[in-house]
Protein backbone atom coordinates (compact mmCIF):
# COMPACT_ATOMS: atom_id res chain seq x y z
CA UNK A 1 0.00 0.00 0.00
CA UNK A 2 3.27 2.46 -0.72
CA UNK A 3 0.52 5.29 -2.98
CA UNK A 4 -2.08 4.92 -0.23
CA UNK A 5 -0.02 5.46 2.60
CA UNK A 6 1.77 8.14 1.31
CA UNK A 7 -1.87 10.16 -0.07
CA UNK A 8 -3.04 10.01 3.63
CA UNK A 9 0.31 10.52 5.11
CA UNK A 10 0.48 13.89 2.83
CA UNK A 11 -3.14 14.95 3.39
CA UNK A 12 -2.91 16.29 6.87
CA UNK A 13 -6.55 18.86 6.62
CA UNK A 14 -8.39 21.41 3.95
CA UNK A 15 -5.88 24.37 5.57
CA UNK A 16 -2.74 23.15 5.00
CA UNK A 17 -0.28 21.04 2.22
CA UNK A 18 2.41 18.90 2.47
CA UNK A 19 4.43 17.41 -0.29
CA UNK A 20 4.54 13.55 -0.21
CA UNK A 21 6.57 11.56 -3.09
CA UNK A 22 4.11 8.46 -3.67
CA UNK A 23 6.21 5.64 -5.77
CA UNK A 24 4.07 3.65 -8.52
CA UNK A 25 5.45 0.22 -8.99
CA UNK A 26 4.01 -0.55 -12.75
CA UNK A 27 2.23 2.09 -15.53
CA UNK A 28 0.96 0.57 -18.69
CA UNK A 29 -1.33 0.54 -20.89
CA UNK A 30 -1.20 -3.23 -21.09
CA UNK A 31 -4.11 -4.75 -19.01
CA UNK A 32 -2.62 -8.62 -19.24
CA UNK A 33 0.56 -6.61 -17.37
CA UNK A 34 -1.71 -4.99 -14.82
CA UNK A 35 -4.46 -7.21 -13.63
CA UNK A 36 -3.40 -10.56 -13.56
CA UNK A 37 -2.43 -11.95 -9.96
CA UNK A 38 -4.07 -8.48 -8.41
CA UNK A 39 -6.54 -8.71 -5.38
CA UNK A 40 -8.36 -5.30 -5.56
CA UNK A 41 -8.86 -3.36 -9.17
CA UNK A 42 -10.04 0.11 -8.79
CA UNK A 43 -11.51 1.44 -11.59
CA UNK A 44 -11.11 5.37 -12.00
CA UNK A 45 -11.98 6.47 -15.05
CA UNK A 46 -14.65 8.79 -16.39
CA UNK A 47 -17.86 7.22 -16.67
CA UNK A 48 -17.97 7.45 -20.27
CA UNK A 49 -14.84 5.46 -20.36
CA UNK A 50 -17.06 2.29 -18.45
CA UNK A 51 -17.76 0.30 -21.65
CA UNK A 52 -14.43 0.44 -23.01
CA UNK A 53 -12.86 -0.57 -19.92
CA UNK A 54 -15.39 -3.20 -19.37
CA UNK A 55 -14.39 -4.79 -22.69
CA UNK A 56 -10.85 -4.67 -22.41
CA UNK A 57 -10.57 -6.00 -18.79
CA UNK A 58 -12.77 -9.23 -19.12
CA UNK A 59 -11.02 -11.29 -20.24
CA UNK A 60 -7.81 -10.78 -17.90
CA UNK A 61 -10.19 -11.12 -14.96
CA UNK A 62 -9.41 -13.72 -12.52
CA UNK A 63 -11.23 -15.93 -10.25
CA UNK A 64 -11.75 -13.79 -6.57
CA UNK A 65 -10.34 -10.53 -7.70
CA UNK A 66 -12.80 -7.28 -5.81
CA UNK A 67 -13.40 -4.64 -8.75
CA UNK A 68 -14.63 -1.52 -7.52
CA UNK A 69 -16.04 0.65 -10.05
CA UNK A 70 -15.18 4.63 -8.24
CA UNK A 71 -17.32 5.79 -9.13
CA UNK A 72 -19.75 4.31 -10.63
CA UNK A 73 -21.94 7.22 -11.71
CA UNK A 74 -25.55 6.50 -12.10
CA UNK A 75 -25.78 2.72 -13.18
CA UNK A 76 -21.88 2.44 -13.39
CA UNK A 77 -22.05 -1.58 -11.89
CA UNK A 78 -24.90 -2.58 -13.79
CA UNK A 79 -23.54 -1.61 -17.27
CA UNK A 80 -19.92 -3.15 -16.21
CA UNK A 81 -21.66 -5.99 -15.06
CA UNK A 82 -23.99 -6.56 -18.58
CA UNK A 83 -20.68 -6.12 -20.85
CA UNK A 84 -19.17 -8.86 -18.47
CA UNK A 85 -22.00 -10.63 -18.55
CA UNK A 86 -21.37 -10.36 -22.55
CA UNK A 87 -17.59 -12.23 -22.53
CA UNK A 88 -18.32 -15.94 -22.08
CA UNK A 89 -14.35 -15.69 -20.30
CA UNK A 90 -16.10 -13.95 -16.82
CA UNK A 91 -14.17 -14.35 -13.91
CA UNK A 92 -15.83 -14.85 -10.55
CA UNK A 93 -15.36 -11.57 -9.72
CA UNK A 94 -16.43 -9.59 -6.06
CA UNK A 95 -18.24 -6.44 -8.52
CA UNK A 96 -18.86 -2.91 -6.29
CA UNK A 97 -19.73 0.38 -7.15
CA UNK A 98 -18.91 3.41 -5.09
CA UNK A 99 -21.33 6.08 -4.56
CA UNK A 100 -17.99 8.99 -5.27
CA UNK A 101 -14.65 9.42 -5.57
CA UNK A 102 -12.55 9.05 -2.22
CA UNK A 103 -10.43 11.90 -2.87
CA UNK A 104 -11.01 15.36 -3.57
CA UNK A 105 -8.19 16.06 -5.88
CA UNK A 106 -6.96 17.62 -9.03
CA UNK A 107 -4.23 17.47 -11.86
CA UNK A 108 -1.75 19.85 -11.38
CA UNK A 109 0.60 19.06 -13.88
CA UNK A 110 1.88 15.57 -15.60
CA UNK A 111 3.46 14.65 -12.30
CA UNK A 112 1.90 16.43 -9.94
CA UNK A 113 -1.79 16.03 -7.72
CA UNK A 114 -3.20 17.90 -5.57
CA UNK A 115 -5.22 15.99 -2.87
CA UNK A 116 -6.69 18.20 -0.91
CA UNK A 117 -9.35 15.90 1.32
CA UNK A 118 -10.00 12.19 1.79
CA UNK A 119 -13.56 12.12 1.90
CA UNK A 120 -14.75 11.08 5.76
CA UNK A 121 -16.64 8.34 3.91
CA UNK A 122 -17.85 6.59 0.80
CA UNK A 123 -20.83 4.39 -0.06
CA UNK A 124 -20.47 1.56 -1.88
CA UNK A 125 -22.32 -1.65 -2.56
CA UNK A 126 -21.61 -4.81 -4.38
CA UNK A 127 -23.78 -6.49 -7.34
CA UNK A 128 -25.41 -8.20 -6.23
CA UNK A 129 -25.39 -7.19 -3.03
CA UNK A 130 -25.17 -10.71 -1.79
CA UNK A 131 -21.85 -10.22 -1.83
CA UNK A 132 -21.94 -7.34 0.06
CA UNK A 133 -20.13 -8.99 3.09
CA UNK A 134 -17.07 -10.16 0.52
CA UNK A 135 -16.82 -6.32 -0.70
CA UNK A 136 -16.41 -5.03 2.85
CA UNK A 137 -13.94 -7.27 3.95
CA UNK A 138 -11.93 -6.86 0.66
CA UNK A 139 -12.36 -3.63 0.85
CA UNK A 140 -11.25 -2.83 4.44
CA UNK A 141 -7.89 -4.10 3.40
CA UNK A 142 -7.12 -0.53 2.21
CA UNK A 143 -6.76 2.54 3.99
CA UNK A 144 -9.79 4.36 2.90
CA UNK A 145 -13.22 4.85 4.83
CA UNK A 146 -16.03 3.01 3.06
CA UNK A 147 -20.14 2.90 4.25
CA UNK A 148 -21.62 -0.11 3.14
CA UNK A 149 -25.17 0.52 2.02
CA UNK A 150 -28.51 -1.86 0.82
CA UNK A 151 -27.35 -2.35 -3.37
CA UNK A 152 -26.14 -0.59 -6.05
CA UNK A 153 -29.39 1.41 -6.71
CA UNK A 154 -28.70 3.38 -3.61
CA UNK A 155 -25.23 4.37 -4.50
CA UNK A 156 -26.37 4.56 -8.22
CA UNK A 157 -29.05 7.04 -6.81
CA UNK A 158 -27.06 8.50 -4.94
CA UNK A 159 -24.97 10.11 -7.78
CA UNK A 160 -24.44 13.56 -5.70
CA UNK A 161 -21.84 14.74 -8.93
CA UNK A 162 -24.73 14.49 -11.30
CA UNK A 163 -26.31 17.62 -8.64
CA UNK A 164 -24.00 19.49 -7.96
CA UNK A 165 -21.86 19.91 -11.42
CA UNK A 166 -23.47 20.32 -14.68
CA UNK A 167 -26.22 22.78 -12.89
CA UNK A 168 -23.36 25.73 -12.13
CA UNK A 169 -21.63 24.90 -15.23
CA UNK A 170 -25.17 25.45 -17.36
CA UNK A 171 -26.58 27.98 -15.69
CA UNK A 172 -22.88 30.21 -15.78
CA UNK A 173 -22.13 29.36 -19.23
CA UNK A 174 -21.56 33.10 -20.67
CA UNK A 175 -19.19 33.86 -17.71
CA UNK A 176 -16.80 30.35 -17.79
CA UNK A 177 -16.75 31.18 -21.76
CA UNK A 178 -16.35 34.90 -21.73
CA UNK A 179 -13.61 34.70 -18.76
CA UNK A 180 -12.32 30.98 -19.58
CA UNK A 181 -12.72 30.74 -15.54
CA UNK A 182 -11.49 31.77 -13.09
CA UNK A 183 -12.90 31.35 -10.63
CA UNK A 184 -14.13 28.92 -7.74
CA UNK A 185 -16.74 25.83 -9.13
CA UNK A 186 -18.39 25.66 -5.99
CA UNK A 187 -17.82 28.99 -4.12
CA UNK A 188 -18.68 31.26 -6.59
CA UNK A 189 -20.76 29.30 -9.40
CA UNK A 190 -23.35 27.81 -6.90
CA UNK A 191 -25.22 31.17 -5.74
CA UNK A 192 -28.60 31.15 -3.68
CA UNK A 193 -30.82 31.05 -7.34
CA UNK A 194 -28.44 28.03 -8.39
CA UNK A 195 -28.20 26.19 -4.94
CA UNK A 196 -31.90 26.51 -5.13
CA UNK A 197 -32.51 24.95 -8.07
CA UNK A 198 -30.23 21.94 -6.97
CA UNK A 199 -32.36 21.39 -3.84
CA UNK A 200 -35.04 21.06 -6.30
CA UNK A 201 -33.18 18.56 -8.50
CA UNK A 202 -32.51 16.49 -5.78
CA UNK A 203 -35.76 16.36 -4.25
CA UNK A 204 -36.28 14.68 -7.36
CA UNK A 205 -33.41 12.41 -6.92
CA UNK A 206 -34.70 11.37 -3.55
CA UNK A 207 -38.55 10.83 -4.54
CA UNK A 208 -37.21 8.35 -7.16
CA UNK A 209 -34.74 6.31 -4.76
CA UNK A 210 -38.45 6.50 -2.38
CA UNK A 211 -40.00 4.26 -5.00
CA UNK A 212 -37.43 1.83 -4.25
CA UNK A 213 -37.89 2.30 -0.61
CA UNK A 214 -34.36 3.23 -0.43
CA UNK A 215 -33.54 5.84 2.32
CA UNK A 216 -31.33 8.09 0.05
CA UNK A 217 -29.10 10.72 1.90
CA UNK A 218 -30.43 14.51 0.61
CA UNK A 219 -27.26 16.07 -0.69
CA UNK A 220 -27.35 18.46 2.06
CA UNK A 221 -26.88 15.71 4.44
CA UNK A 222 -24.34 14.06 2.38
CA UNK A 223 -22.19 17.31 2.59
CA UNK A 224 -22.36 17.18 6.41
CA UNK A 225 -21.48 13.83 6.66
CA UNK A 226 -18.50 13.48 4.14
CA UNK A 227 -16.88 17.46 4.58
CA UNK A 228 -18.81 18.44 7.95
CA UNK A 229 -20.54 20.99 5.93
CA UNK A 230 -23.07 23.68 8.22
CA UNK A 231 -26.51 25.20 6.68
CA UNK A 232 -29.51 25.17 5.94
CA UNK A 233 -29.02 26.19 2.34
CA UNK A 234 -27.11 24.24 -0.77
CA UNK A 235 -25.50 27.67 -0.41
CA UNK A 236 -24.73 27.73 2.66
CA UNK A 237 -23.11 24.56 3.08
CA UNK A 238 -20.85 25.00 -0.35
CA UNK A 239 -19.47 28.46 1.57
CA UNK A 240 -18.60 26.27 4.51
CA UNK A 241 -16.80 23.48 2.67
CA UNK A 242 -13.06 24.94 2.87
CA UNK A 243 -12.06 22.05 0.40
CA UNK A 244 -13.39 23.96 -2.06
CA UNK A 245 -11.38 26.67 -1.88
CA UNK A 246 -8.82 24.47 -4.05
CA UNK A 247 -11.57 23.98 -6.85
CA UNK A 248 -11.17 25.78 -9.43
CA UNK A 249 -14.24 26.20 -12.47
CA UNK A 250 -13.84 24.52 -15.63
CA UNK A 251 -12.43 27.33 -18.07
CA UNK A 252 -15.22 26.03 -21.10
CA UNK A 253 -18.05 23.74 -21.42
CA UNK A 254 -15.99 21.23 -22.93
CA UNK A 255 -15.42 19.32 -19.46
CA UNK A 256 -16.11 16.14 -17.69
CA UNK A 257 -19.03 18.00 -15.46
CA UNK A 258 -20.92 17.96 -18.63
CA UNK A 259 -20.06 15.16 -20.46
CA UNK A 260 -19.99 12.71 -18.01
CA UNK A 261 -22.21 13.86 -15.46
CA UNK A 262 -25.24 14.53 -17.76
CA UNK A 263 -25.30 11.68 -19.70
CA UNK A 264 -23.74 9.17 -16.99
CA UNK A 265 -25.65 10.90 -14.21
CA UNK A 266 -28.85 13.28 -14.84
CA UNK A 267 -30.10 11.21 -17.85
CA UNK A 268 -30.33 7.86 -16.52
CA UNK A 269 -31.77 9.20 -13.35
CA UNK A 270 -34.37 10.94 -15.40
CA UNK A 271 -35.37 7.78 -17.45
CA UNK A 272 -35.36 5.84 -14.11
CA UNK A 273 -37.78 8.29 -12.72
CA UNK A 274 -39.89 7.91 -15.85
CA UNK A 275 -39.88 3.97 -15.40
CA UNK A 276 -41.16 4.57 -11.92
CA UNK A 277 -43.44 7.45 -12.50
CA UNK A 278 -42.00 10.44 -10.53
CA UNK A 279 -41.49 13.37 -12.65
CA UNK A 280 -37.95 15.12 -13.23
CA UNK A 281 -38.82 18.39 -14.65
CA UNK A 282 -35.48 20.35 -12.51
CA UNK A 283 -33.42 17.40 -13.49
CA UNK A 284 -34.49 17.67 -17.57
CA UNK A 285 -34.37 21.16 -17.61
CA UNK A 286 -30.49 21.14 -17.03
CA UNK A 287 -29.99 18.30 -19.83
CA UNK A 288 -32.36 19.95 -22.21
CA UNK A 289 -30.38 23.11 -21.64
CA UNK A 290 -27.12 21.77 -22.16
CA UNK A 291 -28.42 19.91 -25.10
CA UNK A 292 -29.21 23.29 -26.72
CA UNK A 293 -26.10 24.82 -25.38
CA UNK A 294 -23.55 21.94 -26.44
CA UNK A 295 -25.93 21.02 -29.69
CA UNK A 296 -25.52 17.32 -28.61
CA UNK A 297 -28.45 15.16 -28.01
CA UNK A 298 -27.41 14.22 -24.54
CA UNK A 299 -30.63 12.47 -23.82
CA UNK A 300 -29.94 9.59 -26.81
CA UNK A 301 -26.71 9.18 -26.03
CA UNK A 302 -26.37 8.95 -22.61
CA UNK A 303 -27.62 5.68 -19.79
CA UNK A 304 -30.90 4.41 -20.06
CA UNK A 305 -33.47 2.00 -18.80
CA UNK A 306 -33.00 0.46 -21.95
CA UNK A 307 -29.07 0.22 -22.48
CA UNK A 308 -28.78 -0.95 -19.12
CA UNK A 309 -30.85 -3.92 -19.83
CA UNK A 310 -33.95 -2.87 -17.34
CA UNK A 311 -36.75 -2.13 -20.10
CA UNK A 312 -39.59 -4.46 -19.06
CA UNK A 313 -38.56 -4.60 -15.51
CA UNK A 314 -40.97 -3.14 -12.65
CA UNK A 315 -39.71 -2.29 -9.03
CA UNK A 316 -39.93 -5.50 -7.37
CA UNK A 317 -38.09 -7.31 -10.63
CA UNK A 318 -35.17 -4.76 -10.56
CA UNK A 319 -34.79 -4.39 -6.62
CA UNK A 320 -34.34 -8.30 -7.09
CA UNK A 321 -31.56 -7.89 -9.66
CA UNK A 322 -29.36 -5.48 -8.03
CA UNK A 323 -30.24 -7.93 -4.17
CA UNK A 324 -29.60 -11.08 -6.16
CA UNK A 325 -28.16 -10.97 -9.30
CA UNK A 326 -31.62 -12.40 -11.27
CA UNK A 327 -33.81 -11.00 -13.36
CA UNK A 328 -36.92 -11.95 -13.54
CA UNK A 329 -36.22 -13.09 -17.39
CA UNK A 330 -34.30 -15.43 -16.22
CA UNK A 331 -36.41 -17.59 -14.15
CA UNK A 332 -38.06 -20.60 -15.75
CA UNK A 333 -42.01 -19.71 -16.58
CA UNK A 334 -44.67 -21.48 -14.69
CA UNK A 335 -46.35 -22.68 -17.45
CA UNK A 336 -43.06 -25.00 -18.83
CA UNK A 337 -42.04 -25.81 -15.21
CA UNK A 338 -45.31 -27.70 -14.84
CA UNK A 339 -44.41 -29.58 -18.11
CA UNK A 340 -40.76 -31.01 -16.35
CA UNK A 341 -40.73 -34.94 -15.60
CA UNK A 342 -40.98 -35.46 -11.34
CA UNK A 343 -38.13 -37.50 -10.87
CA UNK A 344 -39.12 -40.76 -7.88
CA UNK A 345 -37.06 -39.96 -4.45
Amino acid sequence: MPLLEALHSGVQDCATYNERYAPINLVSDRMDEIIPGQDILLVTVPAQAHKFYAREMSQWLEDGQTLLIMPGATGGAIEFSNILDANTNRADIILGEAQTFSFVSRIVDPHTVLLSKIKNTVRISALPAISNNELIESLNRTPLSFDLVENVLKTSLGNVNAMLHPAPMVLNAGLIESQCGGFLHYHNLISESVGSLIERMDKERINIARKFSLDSATLLEWLAEVYDAKGNTLCECIKSIDTYDAVNCATNLNHRYIHEDIPTGLVPISDIGRLVGIKTPAIDSIISMASQVCQQDFHSIGRSVESLGLSGMGIDEIREYVDVGIKQSEYLPIYKSRDLPVEDF
